[in-house]
């Protein structure tokens, strides 16, 4: 199989720090959930009754000319998206750059005199939102390649090994073979002096901004009934030829849109090595797979809303039960934080 061709920019770390004031007093609603739980519609139906934006939260929907494969929203002319179509396939994109651009959207919502919403499943990216990143650390490029070589020429564990031996709490959360993580791991350690895990310690401070977090949850059935179709809606739309363009691109795709799931199983569809069937079963797997993923980082967030969606429920009377939940009383915290 000839794979897509993964881009690479040589840029040096820069590591900067947050540390002002918590930023602007008037609460940001955010609307998350797993994937196919519905965010995208309800969050319009939202931003209509409020005359709001929507800021996307999403770390693929970022890419120009790639609609399908990242499910990315058809924003109405009334209810205007803000960070789509922000880089092109073959640049990266970060949650340090999220977190600078959603901020910028929402301030200049509100200098319009507008309001605004975030919504999107990326958890990583709603965290990095709520709490910051603590130390700003870019990408090594040089450092990755060594590392990816250290990795070809040793097999699995030699890059686990060498996390274990600088950071082991990091270590024991990753399994050997998940090379990315790895990797950015020991990137952090590099770059910092410190082990990664003890990055994380912001995340369990003050938040850096208001915020009013709910999260749209369906019953198990239900939700693989809308993974289904939505893969059998990104195969009818085309996704198979949108990751044929993206192939024949010469500066190739970042690594982000490289692992997003579809990407690999569309290119062996593209090289016959699977059929239809293959690539349906191989979609639905995997977007189940991370499902499970999300909900529970998303229940380690403490003051979560939760709204429990029923079949069939349309988005407009979701988003009044939305509003409910955003305007009522904060929820308990949970026993292991108080």
């Amino acid at each position: 199989m000839r794979a897509a061709k993964v881009a690479r920019r040589g840029r040096r770390p820069t590591i900067a720090f947050y540390d002002g004031p918590m930023l602007d007093r008037d609460p940001v609603l955010c609307l998350t959930g797993a994937t196919a739980t519905g965010k995208t519609d309800v969050g319009i139906e939202l931003a209509r009754a409020r005359g709001a934006e929507v800021v996307c939260c999403d770390a693929l929907t970022v890419y120009r000319g790639v609609s399908i494969l990242t499910a990315k929203p058809v924003a109405p002319s009334d209810v205007p998206h803000r960070l789509l179509d922000l880089v092109e396939p073959f640049e990266s994109y970060s949650a340090g750059r999220f977190l600078d651009d959603a901020d910028q959207a929402i301030a200049s919502a509100r200098l319009r005199q507008k309001d605004a919403i975030l919504v999107g499943g990326t958890a990583l990216y709603l965290r990095t939102f709520l709490k910051g990143l603590g130390p700003r650390i870019g990408r090594d490029d040089a450092l990755r390649l060594t590392l990816e070589a250290l990795h070809a020429d040793e097999g699995p564990g030699a890059l686990w090994r060498r996390l274990d031996a600088c950071d082991p709490v990091r270590a024991r959360e990753l399994h050997p073979n998940d090379v990315r993580r790895l990797i950015r791991a020991l990137e952090i350690v590099d770059a910092t002096g410190r082990p990664a895990s003890d990055q994380r310690e912001q995340w369990d401070g003050p938040d850096r901004r208001e915020a009013i977090v709910v999260a749209l949850r369906r019953g198990d059935e239900d939700l693989a009934r809308r993974i289904d179709a939505r893969t059998r809606a990104m195969t009818r739309a085309g996704v198979i030829d949108e990751v044929a363009r993206l192939r024949a691109d010469s500066r190739g795709v970042s690594k982000e849109l490289a692992q997003s799931i579809g990407f690999a199983d569309a290119l062996e569809r593209l090289e016959g090595r699977i059929d239809e069937a293959a690539f349906f079963e191989r979609v639905t797997r995997a977007t189940r797979r991370f499902t499970k993923r999300q909900g529970t980082f998303l229940r380690g967030f403490p003051s979560i809303r939760w709204v429990d969606v029923v079949p069939r429920e349309d988005a407009a009377t979701i988003a009044r039960r939305v509003e409910a939940a955003a305007s009522g009383p904060p929820p308990e915290p949970r026993s292991d934080q108080a």
